[in-house]
């Protein structure tokens, strides 16, 4: 089995990765979603370096099968049919947070 591995900036996805041992397919989300970081970090003052980069994470493994381009494809387009412009718009408003 490989993992899927979603990245994000605070609660914000950016990109996926599928991994099984050495081999790995990779998807990064659209640019909106690049832009909404780009605006929560500047909502937020983290306009230096080291503040914008501690927000950055990995969310928890998911195991999938190992058709890793297939799985990097759904994962890709699952995670940009769940967070609409919307629902970005919320995360920048709220700090980057999701609600809990």
């Amino acid at each position: 089995m490989a993992d899927l591995i979603v990245v994000y900036w605070r609660d914000i996805p950016v990109q996926v990765i599928v991994k099984k041992g050495r081999q790995s397919a990779k998807r990064e989300l659209p640019l909106r979603f690049t832009e909404a970081i780009d605006m929560c970090a500047m909502r937020v003052g983290a306009r230096d370096t080291d503040a914008y980069l501690a927000e950055w994470r990995r969310g928890e493994p998911e195991p999938v099968s190992d058709d890793l381009e297939a799985e990097a494809d759904k994962a890709a387009k699952a995670l940009e049919e769940k967070y609409t412009d919307e629902r970005l718009k919320a995360l920048v408003k709220a700090g980057g947070y999701a609600e809990k």
